[in-house]
């Protein structure tokens, strides 16, 4: 069965093509519905009847390439919407928000497949090990905000992967394609009036990022447990998507509060300007070292002298090792790990309760422009640590623990129990 599909989808897909185009062209002559459909399925056929040597889709194909799964479900919607009866014209409404994904992510994936970029998204699609989880993470979220196409497609597309029923080896070939990219930019030109009626809330955020954090850590436990070369050297490898992903919400983080200061510099006191500076250098200087401050990316040689003091011979500082009481001890350990574990836990079991509760504390950690946390995040920072800590069983665990916990950091810095503070209008 698979092989049956394997062999003809190809030739369907660009007959569904041709024919779509040829329809597009004849409903500018002819504005009977049921003409404009018998001409669609006559062109449809004709391109898969078989010749002496080859079908005209052989021959189409080589100009439109193989279409993906969603690039089969949009068109044939489309078809569907442009010849039902008692319409004055297509309707591409529900194709809007898919169409606009479409076109976000082909932005991103295509000039990382020519190789202009550092990194190559697409490869991502051979061993969906990252590309897995990320669709799940879409998918959920779009049943969640009532976006059912979407869903499906994701859906269909993965199911599809899984299967095997087309000719290519990568996840990504069955979700996109260069004719359905194109199609979409064109539904989204057409309506970008509609586009105003796409926006991103902080429900929107929230919901999202915590959907990614259960969805990774989940299917890091799962890789820790029964694939653990796979956990190690694919999931959470160096320079590789966990840890470029965790750079990025740093650094998103960092221009939250770099413009938090730029916006407050003349309304409020030093005190809050110079605590939310500290927190915008300290959002850089995290997001500098995982990734060594550019290292690998640049190719930077060590310094002779850091070499022998760092773990892992390279600039960052969270891996000095350091000769306490003649034992040598990583600072990674004792700031970042033992230090920061003590201050979040005077953050979350002490300092927010008296803050909710007490009239002075709260005006205290107002002053100083300190983020409290709301009850979502303090009850993800503990689900994030007792979940590493306790169910995934590898030394590179703690990559995860980077991960989700600056995904969390990022939304009790964004989205605080006390945003008033960081209002310009209102006061302290």
């Amino acid at each position: 069965m698979s092989e049956f599909f394997t062999q003809w989808l190809p030739h369907a897909g660009s007959a569904l093509v041709f024919a779509s185009a040829a329809t597009v062209i004849v409903r500018r002559f002819i504005a009977n519905r049921a003409t404009q459909s018998l001409i669609f399925g006559s062109v449809f056929l004709a391109c898969l009847v078989p010749l002496p040597e080859f079908s005209l889709s052989h021959y189409l194909r080589v100009l439109t390439g193989d279409l993906s799964i969603t690039g089969f479900i949009i068109l044939g919607l489309a078809a569907c919407q442009s010849f039902r009866p008692g319409e004055s014209g297509p309707k591409h409404a529900k194709l809007l928000a898919p169409a606009l994904a479409i076109v976000l992510v082909s932005l991103v994936l295509y000039p990382t497949a020519l190789g202009l970029t550092y990194f190559d998204l697409y490869a991502f699609g051979y061993y969906p090990i990252i590309l897995g989880p990320i669709i799940f993470v879409l998918f959920a979220s779009a049943l969640w905000f009532g976006l059912t196409l979407s869903a499906v497609l994701l859906a269909t597309g993965f199911l599809a992967f899984a299967l095997g029923i087309l000719e290519s080896d990568n996840l990504w070939d069955y979700l996109l394609d260069p004719v359905i990219t194109i199609y979409a930019l064109y539904l989204v030109i057409k309506n970008r009036h509609q586009l105003t009626n796409f926006r991103v809330t902080q429900h929107h955020i929230e919901v999202m990022l915590a959907v990614t954090i259960a969805t990774f850590l989940l299917f890091a436990i799962y890789l820790a447990k029964f694939n653990h070369d796979a956990f190690r050297h694919e999931f959470v490898i160096e320079d590789g998507f966990i840890e470029w992903c965790t750079v990025i919400v740093l650094f998103s983080t960092m221009l939250v509060c770099g413009k938090r200061f730029l916006i407050l510099r003349r309304v409020r006191p030093p005190l809050f300007l110079t605590v939310t500076m500290l927190l915008t250098l300290l959002c850089l200087f995290g997001a500098g070292e995982e990734i060594s401050w550019g290292q690998r990316l640049f190719g930077l040689e060590t310094p002779d002298y850091l070499k022998d003091k760092n773990a892992q011979g390279e600039l960052g500082i969270h891996n000095l090792v350091v000769e306490i009481n003649g034992e040598e001890v990583k600072l990674n350990k004792l700031i970042f790990g033992t230090g920061l574990a003590l201050a979040l836990l005077i953050y979350l079991s002490v300092a927010t309760p008296l803050y909710r509760k007490n009239d002075r504390v709260r005006s205290f950690f107002n002053a100083i422009a300190a983020p409290m946390p709301r009850n979502y995040h303090i009850a993800g920072y503990l689900l994030i640590v007792a979940t590493v800590e306790l169910l995934i069983d590898s030394s590179k665990r703690g990559e995860m623990t980077e991960f989700a916990g600056s995904i969390m950091f990022a939304l009790n810095v964004i989205y605080p129990y006390n945003p008033e503070i960081f209002d310009p209008k209102k006061s302290l």
